[in-house]
């Protein structure tokens, strides 16, 4: 049987969003899950991933994410990689941009057969630096991982405070501009998922903003905050894509997401769109919900609805086609 070889990053670094994101397909008979044993920080660990690379079976590999390089060093293999964004290559500057780019994405892109690209924002972005030719970029959606909701997992709102839910700590997610646009609200909470840089925390207290904080929550944790709050705030600057978006939408919460990179294509007609640069358009979206001026329970159905266009079966399709197509 020709397997394919799905390679996952190093544990090391205790990060899983690209494993969450793609177990569904690592757990079919057809598919040989990969773990590289290091990271490449060291002139001794890439011996080490060389070494480990040449034992690798299948002759089709599906390089998952935040290890592009394989794809050069194991030129020999038909490769696969999935490309999530391309934001932090575009705030470097000068010669660590040269670098970065030569090694994780300019030699690996010719090396690799086929290139999928998790959102057309992020096509976009391919194309504009790198100058990958059409035929080679394939556009697969990612899939979300359902809450495992069930009718007791009810969880009550404090009628007495409109919570607005936050989600991450990079400067992308834009949270500067929020506490601005709420400053002065009255009844309004701010809870945010995610270590806050000095700024924002010195921003939130000279604004005498009401907020809390959490971090390294569990799934169900996840769920339950989502829950207990009014509205996700997602208008960041720039994103590859925007999982927070769908979560949110399957729960039934109101979305603001931004008019920017890829988070209109996530958020279909079930998000408010706002400027995340204008202030005053965050600003409105906001009191639309506080006041009770849009109708909620559409914008929940269209998120709903929304929700359709990334399921997992979609995205399991869409991969094992690209694999046997390259068989």
């Amino acid at each position: 049987m020709n397997k394919t070889g799905l390679v996952y990053r190093s544990p090391q670094n205790k990060r899983y969003s690209i494993e969450t994101l793609f177990s569904p397909l690592d757990q079919d008979d057809e598919i040989e899950k990969i773990v590289l044993p290091e990271n490449l920080n060291s002139f001794g660990n890439l011996i080490r991933i060389i070494r480990f690379g040449v034992k690798i079976k299948p002759k089709l590999i599906h390089i998952t994410g935040d290890v592009h390089y394989l794809a050069f060093l194991l030129f020999w293999k038909k490769s696969i990689i999935t490309i999530h964004d391309l934001n932090h290559y575009e705030e470097l500057q000068g010669i660590r941009k040269f670098i970065y780019g030569l090694i994780w994405f300019y030699l690996p892109l010719k090396a690799a057969k086929k290139i999928v690209a998790i959102s057309p924002y992020t096509k976009e972005q391919l194309q504009k630096h790198f100058r990958i030719k059409e035929q080679k970029i394939v556009v697969i959606p990612n899939s979300f991982l359902k809450f495992e909701t069930t009718a007791s997992d009810v969880v009550e709102k404090d009628k007495n405070n409109f919570q607005i839910l936050c989600i991450g700590g990079n400067t992308n997610k834009n949270i500067g501009r929020l506490i601005e646009a709420i400053e002065g609200v009255e009844g309004v909470s701010v809870r945010i998922i995610g270590k806050q840089n000095p700024t924002i925390m010195d921003q939130l207290k000279s604004k005498k903003i009401n907020y809390s904080i959490v971090s390294d929550l569990s799934r169900t944790e996840l769920e339950a905050e989502y829950k207990a709050s009014d509205v996700l705030y997602f208008a960041s600057t720039k994103e590859g894509f925007g999982l927070p978006i769908l979560e949110a939408q399957s729960l039934g919460i109101p979305v603001i997401t931004s008019t920017t990179t890829a988070m209109p294509y996530v958020a279909g007609t079930g998000a408010i769109l706002v400027d995340p640069y204008n202030i005053e358009s965050i600003r409105k979206a906001l009191l639309l919900l506080i006041n009770k001026e849009i109708n909620s329970d559409d914008l929940k159905e269209k998120g709903y609805k929304n929700t359709e266009r990334f399921s997992e079966s979609n995205f399991i399709k869409a991969y094992k086609n690209l694999y046997k197509s390259m068989l």
